[in-house]
């Protein structure tokens, strides 16, 4: 099949996004008849199709998944021509492995569990699951208008997965089906192992970036791209605790003093580390969107301090394995930051992005370099707390040199 770049699309947009519609309305009239659900328009995004959906005058959101894939890479063609995506998402919207079954699970898993709070279900049919909405600001949002408590914030994300990180999170997921479509190790795998892996990388930012930029970006991934594949050792094999998978600060709410997660993607890893790689890449990459250079080096104080932190209550006693953990927060964190930021270069220009996806594309050039200096680093000699510090010192100094 081909794959096409990101100015073009091998998927029509306007029938994938009518089909979702059509399937979310279908569900809806199907769970509430004759109710009058109302359908409100696509939310951006580089996933799922997503919507509000109003069922007398409350607020749900509801969400439907293509194959396990990303809307990107159905639009690109990696599923292949539209006749074969309807032929196949048939038959996988009834499957077991559906991947809004699995999250629907992982929702009511949580709620028994109580901790880390979640969003309530509002119905699942036809592959369509309807969430209630969720009161409060997303912890993104808090950290853009307050980027000073961007420690405390992280502190109170990863306080509420405390029991997730446990022998109770682990015990469930023994037994049910974990989200690995959404595992940094794997999409990196997808996106940047196989004979097409070459073109994807060419093709970046085709129709978002423009003349040299364009392929100074291009550049500056590739190379981190290959050290980063040699780098996967360093991933520990995932055997022993159940992560959140998808810990971006877009999906956990503040209201008050309360957390609400949404969009959970149970997996299992070594550690913690994954979800701290993602809540800290993701919140790195919201400094680096900041339009100003206090606020950015606040957040990025505040990540340090609270990586820092954690690195020295792990382990203790064992230098080496507090060293290999901590390495293994910076490859992810580095897989995780390459895999969105291609993906958004990659994105067909009627697929809808979200503000903060088009400020990635708008400091594509220096999320690319910091990418690539960092990488360079992590195929070094240094470790521990020394690879924190210069890790963190290449983050600055493209704050100075690339700002």
């Amino acid at each position: 099949m081909t794959l096409t770049t990101s100015g073009e699309t091998a998927v029509s947009a306007p029938l994938l996004y009518e089909a979702s519609r059509r399937a979310i309305a279908q569900a809806a009239e199907d769970l509430w008849p004759g109710r009058g659900a109302v359908l409100g328009p696509q939310r951006p995004g580089v996933t799922s199709y997503v919507c509000q959906v109003l069922v007398d005058g409350k607020e749900l959101y509801a969400k439907y998944s293509w194959l396990s894939s990303s809307l990107v890479s159905i639009l690109r063609g990696a599923r292949g021509a539209w006749a074969d995506v309807q032929e196949a998402q048939e038959p996988y919207v009834r499957s077991v492995d559906l991947v809004t079954r699995r999250e629907l699970q992982h929702l009511e898993f949580l709620q028994q569990i109580g901790r880390p709070r979640v969003c309530d279900t509002a119905g699942f049919r036809g592959g369509v699951l309807f969430t209630r909405a969720v009161a409060g600001s997303t912890i993104a949002e808090e950290l853009a208008v307050r980027p000073w408590d961007t420690a405390p914030l992280l502190d109170s994300v990863l306080l509420s997965l405390r029991e997730l990180h446990g022998e109770q999170g682990a015990r469930y997921l023994r037994q049910a089906w974990p989200i690995n479509e959404r595992s940094v190790v794997d999409v990196f795998s997808r996106k940047f192992r196989g004979p097409a892996a070459v073109r994807y990388i060419a093709g970046l930012g085709r129709g978002r970036l423009v003349g040299d930029e364009r392929q100074v970006v291009v550049d500056l991934l590739g190379n981190a791209v290959r050290r980063l594949l040699r780098l996967t050792s360093a991933i520990r094999p995932r055997q022993r605790t159940a992560v959140f998978g998808d810990l971006k600060p877009e999906h956990v709410y503040l209201s008050g003093h309360r957390l609400t997660f949404i969009d959970p993607a149970l997996q299992w890893a070594a550690g913690p580390e994954p979800d701290l790689a993602k809540l800290f890449g993701r919140a790195l990459l919201l400094g680096f969107c900041h339009h100003e250079l206090r606020a950015e080096r606040q957040i990025t104080e505040g990540v340090v301090s609270v990586l820092s932190r954690h690195s020295q209550s792990v382990s203790l006693g064992d230098r080496t394995d507090r060293a290999a953990r901590l390495r293994e927060v910076m490859v992810l964190w580095l897989m995780d930051t390459v895999n969105i930021l291609s993906t958004c270069l990659s994105a067909p220009a009627d697929l809808p992005l979200t503000s903060n996806q088009l400020a990635l594309v708008a400091e594509a050039h220096r999320i690319a370099a910091v990418a690539e200096r960092v990488s360079g680093l992590l195929v070094g000699s240094a470790s521990g707390l020394s690879l924190l510090d210069a890790v963190f010192h290449e983050v600055e100094h493209s704050a100075l040199d690339l700002r």
